[in-house]
């Protein structure tokens, strides 16, 4: 299915032009790639084309000034918070031999900090806070990680990601 995704992907890059959602999407599927190749020198080759794709897509974000009212909603979220999420999750779901682990936990840092995120459907960001939840565990940065619960059962202690969320915290400590 990655191969399917990517080539999708890819055709809508080459119909529509690139954003930073449709890059950030392409290039976390070009490192899925590389964890589904055979060969070491793929298994490179595909995830640093990913991360270059991924970093092309956060430079284009950076140059787009549309208020986040007014972006379009992927997934209930406006585009930049989902490319800025989906940026994060993958680089901090890599091996640390590929050094982005950093980079991807300072993006949920910012992220989950802003004002604008705080106030986005619990619905659309649970997932987000989960992903960030286990980064912050990896990161051993584990008052992180129960900052971020607590804000979970605040907003729907019943949630499955919150629920998730809490198993890994009790495990973490």
């Amino acid at each position: 299915m990655v191969e399917a995704a990517h080539d999708a992907l890819q055709a809508i890059l080459d119909k529509e032009g690139a954003t930073p959602l449709t890059l950030v999407y392409l290039g976390s599927t070009e490192t899925l790639q590389g964890r589904d190749a055979f060969l070491p020198w793929n298994k490179m080759k595909y995830v640093e084309k990913g991360l270059a794709t991924i970093d092309k897509s956060l430079v284009l974000l950076k140059d787009e000034d549309q208020p986040i009212h007014e972006q379009p909603r992927v997934q209930g979220l406006p585009d930049s918070y989902l490319t800025r999420a989906m940026a994060a999750t993958t680089y901090t779901s890599l091996p640390d031999m590929f050094n982005h682990f950093d980079r991807g936990y300072d993006l949920y840092l910012d992220l989950l900090a802003e004002e604008g995120f705080k106030q986005q459907h619990f619905a659309a960001t649970a997932w987000i806070y989960r992903y960030a939840i286990t980064a912050s565990i990896r990161a051993e940065d584990l008052t992180q990680a129960q900052s971020w619960l607590a804000v979970m059962e605040e907003k729907d202690s019943s949630n499955i990601e919150t629920m998730t969320a809490k198993a890994l915290v009790g495990q973490a400590q």
